[in-house]
Parts: C-alpha cells; sequence; structure tokens
C-alpha cells in the first residue's frame, strides 16, 4: 500500500488508483479515496488540486487517448516542477495559491482549458449551474449527467457521488448544521462520509433515504415503475414520503421504514406505495475471506452458513436441528453466492428462498 499521507498534489496526478477515481469514474477507488480523505482532511487541498488538474484531461478525452493524457500529464507537471520549488519559502496559504495558479496556467497552455480549474473550485464543473432551489434557503447547484458516462460529483463535505446519465442531482454548496440534504431524479451511487451529528438525507419523488456513513445505490427515474435503494458498506434506512407525510399529520416522531443492510435491497412499487425488502441481483463480498476459508471438508452445514453470512452480510435462516447431521464437502471459492447456494442445496437435498432480504433454507435434514 502506498504512503499517502506523503504524496503532494502532482504525486496524487500521477497516481493510478488516484486517476481511476478521477478521469475512469471507478466505484472502489472512490470508496477508497472518500475514505481516506475522511482520514486525512488535512489533504484535501492537494486532493482538491490534484482532481482539478485531471478533470481538465478528462474533458479532452474524447479527443485524446490514454497515452497522449500519460504523456500531456508528465510534460506538464516537469514545467510545474520548476514553479513549485520556487515557492519553497512562501507562506504556506500564499504557496498552496501560487502553486495552483501556475497549475491552470500551465494547463491553459498545454490544452488550452484553464478556465476549468477556476470553474472546478467555484463548484461550477460542466453541467453543474447555480440555481435558487426551492428546497434551500440559499443558492444551490443543480447538476445533470446528459453524457452516456457516469459523472462524479465531489460534495462539501466530501461525500462523494457518482451520478448516472440521464440523471440530475440537486445540493446546496454549503450544508446545514443539523443536516446534509440532496435531491435526486434518476440513479447515483453515494460514499458518504460519516457525521453522526448529520445524518445524510437522499430525497427522491417518491422516498426518503437516511444515512449516518455509508456508501449505497439510489434509482429513481420517472418512467420507472420502480424505485429502488441498495447498500454497498454500512446501514441505510428508507422510508416513503407518504409515511414521512402521515407521522407528520399524526405528530408521530416514529416511521416505520425499512432498515437496510450491505447486499440489501429496497423496492418501491410506485403504483401500489408499497416498500419491499430484497436481496441485490449479484451480492459482492464485504469481507476478505481467504480462499481456504471456502474449501470444505466434511465440515457441518451450519458453519458453512455462518461462514457465507460473514462472506455477505446476509443473514441465513435454517433449521440447525434439522441440518446437524448434514456434513459439506466442496470447493465454494471463485462462485457468486447464488451459485454457492445452489451448490449447497443440492448436496444436501435442500432448497432456499429470498425472503424480506434473507435467505431462508428449506430441508429434511441428512440420514
Amino acid at each position: 500500500m502506498m504512503n499517502y499521507r506523503k504524496y503532494k498534489a502532482t504525486d496524487f496526478v500521477t497516481d493510478p488508483y488516484f486517476r481511476s477515481w478521477v478521469i475512469e469514474q471507478d466505484q472502489d477507488a472512490a470508496s477508497f479515496w472518500v475514505d481516506w480523505l475522511n482520514d486525512n482532511p488535512d489533504k484535501k487541498e492537494e486532493v482538491d488540486e490534484a482532481r482539478a488538474f485531471l478533470y481538465v484531461l478528462a474533458e479532452k478525452r474524447d479527443q485524446t487517448n490514454d497515452a497522449e493524457i500519460r504523456d500531456r500529464v508528465e510534460a506538464t507537471l516537469r514545467m510545474i516542477q520548476d514553479q513549485v520549488e520556487e515557492t519553497d519559502t512562501l507562506p504556506v496559504r500564499k504557496l498552496w495559491y501560487l502553486r495552483y495558479a501556475r497549475i491552470a496556467a500551465m494547463v491553459t497552455l498545454a490544452l488550452g482549458l484553464g478556465w476549468f480549474v477556476s470553474q472546478y473550485r467555484q463548484g461550477g464543473l460542466p453541467g453543474q449551474k447555480p440555481v435558487s432551489s426551492r428546497y434551500y434557503a440559499e443558492s444551490g447547484i443543480v447538476h445533470y449527467n446528459d453524457t452516456p458516462k457516469p459523472v462524479t460529483i465531489v460534495l462539501e463535505d466530501s461525500s462523494t457521488v457518482i451520478l448516472q446519465p440521464e440523471s440530475e442531482l440537486e445540493y446546496p454548496k454549503t450544508f446545514e448544521k443539523d443536516k446534509r440534504e440532496v435531491h435526486l431524479k434518476g440513479e447515483a451511487f453515494f460514499q458518504i462520509t460519516r457525521n453522526p451529528n448529520r445524518p445524510f438525507l437522499v430525497l427522491t419523488d417518491e422516498l426518503v433515504t437516511q444515512v449516518l456513513g455509508t456508501s449505497f445505490t439510489v434509482k429513481s427515474f420517472e418512467k420507472d415503475r420502480n424505485a429502488s435503494v441498495s447498500v454497498k458498506t454500512g446501514r441505510v434506512s428508507v422510508y416513503s414520503k407518504l409515511e414521512e407525510q402521515s407521522a407528520k399529520e399524526s405528530l408521530s416522531k416514529e416511521i416505520k421504514g425499512v432498515v437496510l443492510k450491505p447486499n440489501q435491497q429496497v423496492l418501491f412499487d410506485k403504483e401500489e406505495s408499497r416498500l419491499v425488502k430484497v436481496i441485490v441481483n449479484s451480492p459482492q463480498r464485504i469481507s476478505d475471506i481467504p480462499v481456504t476459508a471456502l474449501l470444505f471438508d466434511e465440515i457441518p452445514v451450519k458453519n458453512v452458513f455462518r461462514t457465507l453470512e460473514t462472506e455477505y452480510g446476509i443473514e441465513i435462516i435454517f433449521n440447525e436441528e434439522a441440518l446437524s447431521a448434514c456434513l459439506l464437502t466442496a470447493n465454494l471459492s471463485g462462485l457468486p453466492m447464488y451459485e454457492q447456494l445452489d451448490l449447497i442445496c443440492k448436496i444436501i437435498k435442500a432448497r432456499y428462498e429470498m425472503i424480506d432480504g434473507q435467505v431462508v433454507i428449506y430441508s429434511d435434514g441428512c440420514k
């Protein structure tokens, strides 16, 4: 693992994993860098400086291949390096300003897009426009992604949103003191910086998703019958706006809603106004279980199910007494969760169902 604490802005620019976050819009990279920034808030200015530089290059990507982008980065950084060294004796705040100004100037020379850097620092990336929103007391930003690729947005609290094509995110330049609230039309993946004192709310036309700090996807296109929320890490609470309104009218402080854990998803049927908890189509591993832990040789099947629970964070319900005599010999490594379950149930002559975001095993036991 690289020691990113020692990195300067120019180091971040040339780091492949950092560039996969900014330019490639990679979700795993986004999760890593948001968590890293949360742990290293003093590096935010240097990270923002590097991101602004890379966004300029990304704007030219349709006309420029990856090799040309790398060449331009390296050439521009060589031009910057001498300028940065000259400022080493200046006060810190002035030093950063001059570095940033020189980077903007160099990018202007290299690509003719230096204006983009200042736009980024002001929260005005292409596709964004300041608006007077009816949802906020002060001016906010509406970002509509009219490109064919996902777009990454970094919010004021360093939370990251990967906005999908034909989707719109509305958010304030500065969040309120007691909450962080954004409005979504379409689909987006959220990586939220944890702050127990300021819950994060994602509002769509039908749903409210509330979190403290986690990663999840919200999908709510007007043309679709269903809206959905699925969790990658942490937990979120989801409830319909109808439930919220009913609670307000009855002066109740309790909103039932649905609590989601990793690999769980809630579907909201717009016509029936009904929330249904399910397991996502392709559950992802949440724990780095070694391959050897998925090689079983005459192992009680209850132990196998507990291993899968750890691997995916999904509860598996079964009759432990009925399965007490069931032993499993199998290699489950490299298989998706549903194939693992299929194989187990075939061996022990059982079946399974997905109910309320859980796996339920049915079996008469092993003889």
